[in-house]
C-alpha cells in the first residue's frame, strides 16, 4: 500500500515519509526533525536514505536527530508540557516526559490554523487544481457512447499520475445517468450505453499533499437531451450566483440558501415544484435534491477540517444536516 502522510503531521513538517517526529521547543524558537533510522538491510529494500543533515536542510529544521534518541534530546531540553495530539503514538518520550504531555489543548487551534492558506499553499492548490481541470476537459472530448465508466474513472487517474500528481485525492467518481445521484458512488462499471443520459465526473488529484476536488456532469452522447439541459444550466447558475456572491465576511450557510433559492427558482420554472418560492424554501424542498449541501474547505484533506469551529452546531434539518461548514468566510480560506 501507498504511505499517505498524516495531514497534521505533513502541515507541521512537510515530511512525506514514515516513522518520523518533529519537535518545537518554543522557550529557545528551535525546530526538531527525528528521522526514522533505516538499517542497512532496510536500505537493500528501500533505498539509502539521505543524512541527518541533508534532511534537515530539506525540510527547514534548526536540528535533526533519530527518533531512538527522542526521549534523551527533549530532556536535555527540561520541558514543563509537552503538546501531542491525542492519537498520536507517544511510547518515545519515555517515563520520564510522561507526566509533561498534553494531548488536549493543541488539536483546535492548528486546525484552525490549517484553515488559513498562505501563498506557497494557494499555489500549490492552483496547480492541483490545474492538473485535474486538464484531465476533466480530456475526459469530456474523449468520452463516447459503448465506453464502461471504470474507462473514463481509469482515465482520469492515468492522466493526473502522469502529470506527477501523488495520488487521487479521493476515491474517483465516474457515474451515468442515476448512479449520479448516489452521493459516494464506488462501482464505476456501468455501461454508457444510452446517448441521452448524462456521465458525473467527481474527481481530483494531490499535488504536494494538497487535495483538489471538482465534479462536472456531460453528456454521454454528442449533445444534451432538452431535460438534461434544463437542469444543468439551473446548477449552472447556482454555481455563477454563490460565486459572484461569495466573498470575506459572508456566512458560508447563506451561501447554501442562496444556491437553495436559485434551484427553487429553476424548478419551479420547469415546473418540477409548485408553489410559493417561500414555502418551498421554509420546508427544505431544495435538500432532497442537494442533501449534502454546498462546498466544504479544501487543502490537505479534501474534506479539510475548520468547518465547525469549536461550539457551532449542526443544524437537524434537510439539507443542512450535512453542511461540512458553518461559519464566517474569512480571507485566504
Amino acid at each position: 500500500y501507498e504511505f499517505h502522510q498524516d495531514s497534521n503531521f505533513y502541515y507541521l513538517s512537510g515530511v512525506c515519509e514514515p516513522g518520523f517526529a518533529v519537535a518545537y521547543d518554543i522557550a529557545s524558537d528551535t525546530a526538531i526533525l527525528f528521522v526514522n533510522h533505516v538499517s542497512a538491510d532496510e536500505a537493500v529494500w528501500i533505498g539509502v536514505p539521505p543524512s541527518l543533515d541533508a534532511y534537515r536542510v530539506a525540510h527547514g529544521f534548526d536540528q535533526a536527530h533519530y527518533t531512538f534518541d527522542v526521549e534523551k534530546v527533549l530532556n536535555t531540553l527540561k520541558p514543563s508540557t509537552i503538546y501531542t495530539l491525542e492519537y498520536m503514538n507517544t511510547e518515545q518520550l519515555g517515563a520520564s516526559l510522561a507526566s509533561t504531555i498534553n494531548h488536549r489543548a493543541l488539536l483546535d487551534p492548528l486546525h484552525e490554523a490549517r484553515v488559513f492558506k498562505d501563498e506557497f499553499e494557494i499555489d500549490v492548490m492552483r496547480r492541483a487544481n490545474r492538473i485535474s481541470s486538464d484531465a476533466h476537459v480530456t475526459l469530456m472530448k474523449e468520452t463516447r457512447l459503448g465506453m464502461n465508466e471504470a474507462e473514463v474513472r481509469g482515465r482520469f487517474v492515468g492522466l493526473v499520475l502522469s502529470k506527477n500528481s501523488m495520488y487521487e485525492a479521493y476515491g474517483s467518481i465516474a457515474a451515468r445517468g442515476r448512479n449520479a445521484a448516489v452521493l459516494h458512488y464506488t462501482k464505476n462499471n456501468q455501461l454508457l450505453d444510452n446517448a441521452d443520459e448524462m456521465i458525473l465526473v467527481d474527481a481530483g488529484a494531490t499535488f504536494e499533499n494538497y487535495a483538489s476536488d471538482i465534479t462536472r456532469t456531460w453528456p454521454v452522447g454528442p449533445t444534451f437531451s432538452p431535460l438534461c439541459r434544463d437542469i444543468y444550466e439551473i446548477v449552472l447558475d447556482m454555481q455563477k450566483q454563490v460565486i459572484q456572491a461569495c466573498g470575506p465576511n459572508k456566512q458560508w450557510e447563506d451561501m447554501h440558501n442562496l444556491a437553495n433559492r436559485v434551484a427553487a427558482q429553476g424548478l419551479l420554472k420547469l415546473g418540477i415544484l409548485h408553489g410559493p418560492i417561500e414555502a418551498i424554501l421554509d420546508n427544505f424542498v431544495v435538500g432532497y435534491f442537494m442533501p449534502h449541501g454546498i462546498g466544504h474547505l479544501i487543502g490537505i484533506d479534501t474534506h479539510d477540517v475548520g468547518g465547525y469551529p469549536t461550539g457551532t452546531e449542526r443544524v437537524n434539518k434537510p439539507g443542512l444536516r450535512y453542511l461540512r461548514a458553518r461559519r464566517e468566510m474569512l480571507p485566504n480560506m
